[in-house]
């Protein structure tokens, strides 16, 4: 068992990405170093007098950060909890943190992660724990969505109904509008038409929408700052002229594609460009092999179009 402080970790994240692709029963895409570090560089960072808890063993590892000086530990994306702190074999991650808490913090301290599948090993090992704590909580996490690439995009139709396969053949993209393929483009540029047609959606005059929020707005600019250069970021436009009218933003690590964001200019809403984008982008993302689709956290949209829906929780455990 050895501690890392921060900069070892970021220096040592593709041993980390690799525990990462084996664990089981986790969102792979969330629980990867690049959404993590992307997070905790714009979100809920530590204090300064704040302590991180970062440990690996035989490659298990705990990531954990402590905010607000009270001795609760916290994973680096503590915004959704989307990603789990622990990966690698599960039982060994687990007993990995009690060793290390054990080892270096005096009681009380507590742990707050989530990124938790509901009757997962880890779930039921946690479980199992429960009676070790002075305080112990479950609550519900932030589910996931998922489509299987596996067969292709046909496959995927096939498991759809015949009242969606009817509507996504019917829709056709008007011959005044194109797609265009954004990954030869800058990442300023990139960020900046995003914004651009962010700031024309019903959310945006509402002042609803998440890149009104000046930290969810530097963490999809850092996601963007970080795929961007090993040409890992995907990204596509609807565009009349030279005009952008919509898009559909997301990146690929570990070999899954994760959905970001996507919208549309609201004028054009009828034409239904956003679900017309995502499907454009199911098939160029299957046919460069791609075979799991993150489609993010639910919605009840979502669930014509997902082939999982992955139930996942979080705990608090005060030792």
């Amino acid at each position: 068992m050895r501690r890392l402080t921060f900069d070892e970790f970021v220096a040592e994240r593709a041993g980390f990405d690799g525990a990462v692709r084996k664990t089981p029963d986790i969102a792979t895409f969330c629980s990867c170093a690049l959404w993590q570090l992307a997070a905790h560089a714009t979100m809920q960072r530590p204090g300064p007098e704040d302590e991180y808890f970062i440990f690996e063993d035989e490659g298990n590892w705990a990531v954990f950060a402590e905010r607000g000086g009270r001795r609760i530990f916290y994973p680096l994306e503590a915004a959704w909890m989307f990603g789990s702190p622990l990966v690698g074999d599960p039982l060994h991650a687990l007993d990995l943190l009690r060793r290390a808490s054990n080892e270096h913090l005096d009681s009380p301290f507590g742990f707050c992660f989530g990124g938790i599948r509901r009757g997962s090993t880890l779930h039921r090992a946690i479980l199992s724990r429960r009676e070790e704590c002075l305080q112990f909580e479950e609550f519900d996490a932030t589910d996931c969505m998922e489509i299987d690439l596996t067969e292709g995009v046909d496959g995927w139709l096939n498991r759809r109904s015949r009242r969606f396969r009817k509507a996504v053949r019917k829709r056709e993209l008007p011959e005044d509008i194109r797609i265009a393929d954004a990954q030869e483009t800058s990442a300023d540029e990139i960020f900046e038409r995003i914004v651009n047609i962010q700031q024309e959606t019903y959310k945006w005059r509402e002042g609803t929408d998440i890149f009104q929020g000046e930290s969810y707005r530097r963490f999809y600019r850092t996601l963007l700052d970080l795929l961007h250069p090993d040409g890992n970021h995907r990204v596509l436009f609807a565009r009349r002229g030279d005009e952008d009218l919509a898009y559909i933003f997301g990146g690929i690590s570990n070999g899954i594609y994760r959905g970001f964001q996507m919208s549309y200019v609201e004028t054009v809403k009828e034409l239904e460009l956003g679900n017309i984008l995502q499907v454009e982008n199911l098939r160029r993302r299957a046919a460069e092999g791609i075979r799991r689709y993150d489609l993010g956290m639910y919605s009840d949209y979502k669930v014509r179009w997902a082939d999982r829906h992955d139930e996942y929780c979080g705990v608090f455990m005060v030792w």
